[in-house]
C-alpha cells in the first residue's frame, strides 16, 4: 500500500506546491542557496516535544518550536529524589553502623538493593544491551570502591575532614566530564559547583586542615570512585536502560562484597548480626530498598537524560537532606553555619547552567539532533 501523500504547505512564489513531509517526531525543513534544487535537509528533534510550525518567507523554513514539556522536568525530579533518598539514608546509617558495623551495614545495603533490582529485572525478562565487563567495572568503582574506601578512611580519619572530602564529588564530576567526555565548561559551572561545595562544607561542620594520612586518602579514593561511576553510566546510558545499568552494578558490587565480609567476619573485626541487632539489620535493609535500589535508579535514569556535570551537581543536595532530617528526626541543633551552608548550596545549584541539558540527552532509542538530507519526492 502506498503510503499517504504529505501535508503541501502554501509558501512563497515557485515553492507554493512543494511537498512538505512534517510527519514524525519533529522536523526542521530548509532549502539554502548553497544546496542543490530539489533537496531539503531534515533535522529530527525531540519526540517529546510539543509541536508550533511557523514559516519563514526569507528562506522557506518550516521549524519545530518547542513548548515546555513536564516530561524535561522529569530528570531534575530524578536527581532531588535520589539526593533526597541518599540523604535520609545517611542519616539512618549511623543507626544501623553504631549496632551492627560498617562493613556489616553496607553488605546488608548492597545485598538488599541486588536483590530488589534482580527480582524486577528477571520479572521483565529483558535482554542486556551492553557487555558484562562494563558492569563489573562498575559494580567495582561503586559500590566498592566508593563505599569500602570511605569506611576505612572513616577509621583513620575524622569525620569533618571525610564530609569535606567526600563533598567534592561534584567538582571531580565536573573536571572528569571535561576530560573524559568533553563536557563544555562555563564560568558559570565552575562558579555554581565552588559556591555550592563551600555550601556543603559549612553545612557538614568540615573545616580546611587536612593532613596527608591514610584516612584522608582512602576517602578521597572513594569520592573519586563514585564520581568516576557518574562518568561511566552516562556512556553506558546510551545503550542500556537505567534498570539494567542499576541491576548490574549491584548484582557485581555484592559479588565484590561477599570475600570481603568472608574477612571481616572471619577475623572478628565485626560480628555477624545475631536477634539483638535485628532493628540494626532492619535500618540496613531500608537503606538497600530505599537509598539504593530507588535512589540509583533514579539517578541513572536522571544521568542519561542530563549532562554529567548536572548530575554531579544534584550531589550537593544530599547534606542538605541529611541535615534536614538529623534536625527534624534526630533532634539536632540547627547552627547558623548550617543555615548559611544550605543557602550556599541552594543558590550554587540554582546558578549553575542548565541550558545545554536537553541538547546533549542521550536517552535510549530516541534520535539525536541530527541531519539528513532527502529528495523533495521522497515520502514519509
Amino acid at each position: 500500500m502506498r503510503p499517504r501523500a504529505p501535508r503541501r504547505e502554501r509558501l512563497p512564489g515557485a515553492m507554493a506546491e512543494m511537498p512538505m513531509p512534517l510527519t514524525g517526531p519533529g522536523v526542521d525543513l530548509q532549502d539554502r542557496d548553497h544546496r542543490p534544487p530539489g533537496v531539503w535537509s531534515l533535522r529530527l528533534v525531540s519526540s517529546a516535544s510539543r509541536e508550533k510550525v511557523r514559516t519563514d518567507p526569507s528562506d522557506f523554513t518550516a521549524r519545530v518550536v518547542p513548548g515546555v514539556e513536564l516530561q524535561r522536568l522529569r530528570p531534575y525530579g530524578a536527581l532531588i529524589a535520589a539526593a533526597g533518598s541518599w540523604g535520609v539514608a545517611t542519616a539512618v546509617a549511623k543507626y544501623a553502623v553504631d549496632g551492627i558495623g560498617a562493613f556489616t551495614t553496607l553488605f546488608i545495603e548492597v545485598g538488599t538493593a541486588a536483590s530488589a533490582l534482580w527480582t524486577t529485572r528477571l520479572r521483565l525478562r529483558p535482554r542486556r544491551t551492553v557487555p558484562l565487563r562494563h558492569y563489573l567495572f562498575l559494580g567495582l568503582l561503586e559500590p566498592v570502591v566508593a563505599y569500602g574506601a570511605l569506611d576505612l578512611g572513616l577509621q583513620h580519619t575524622g569525620a569533618a575532614d571525610a564530609a569535606l572530602l567526600d563533598g567534592l564529588q561534584s567538582a571531580m564530576v565536573l573536571v572528569m566530564g571535561v576530560v573524559f567526555i568533553k563536557e563544555a565548561v562555563t564560568r558559570r559551572s565552575v562558579a555554581g559547583v565552588l559556591v555550592a561545595t563551600v555550601g556543603a562544607a559549612l553545612l557538614t561542620g568540615a573545616h580546611f586542615t587536612l593532613s596527608s594520612s591514610i584516612g584522608d586518602a582512602l576517602v578521597l579514593l572513594g569520592a573519586l570512585g563514585a564520581s568516576a561511576s557518574v562518568i561511566v553510566v552516562s556512556r553506558l546510558a546510551a545503550e542500556a536502560s537505567a534498570l539494567e545499568i542499576t541491576a548490574y552494578q549491584f548484582g557485581f558490587g555484592f559479588l565484590f562484597t561477599i570475600p570481603v565480609m568472608a574477612i571481616v567476619w572471619g577475623t572478628g573485626s565485626e560480628k555477624v548480626p545475631g536477634l539483638a541487632q535485628l532493628p540494626h539489620v532492619a535500618a540496613a535493609m531500608a537503606i538497600g530498598l530505599v537509598g539504593f535500589a530507588l535512589g540509583y535508579l533514579a539517578y541513572n535514569y536522571a544521568v542519561s537524560h542530563v549532562a554529567v556535570g548536572v548530575a554531579g551537581m544534584a550531589l550537593n543536595l544530599i547534606p542538605l537532606f541529611g541535615v534536614v532530617v538529623a534536625v527534624l528526626w534526630l533532634g539536632e541543633d540547627l547552627s547558623t553555619p548550617k543555615v548559611i551552608g544550605g543557602a550556599l548550596i541552594l543558590f550554587g545549584v540554582f546558578l549553575f547552567p542548565y541550558e545545554a541539558d536537553t541538547e546533549s540527552s542521550k536517552e535510549p532509542g530516541k534520535l539525536a539532533l541530527s541531519e539528513v538530507t532527502i529528495p523533495e519526492e521522497t515520502h514519509l
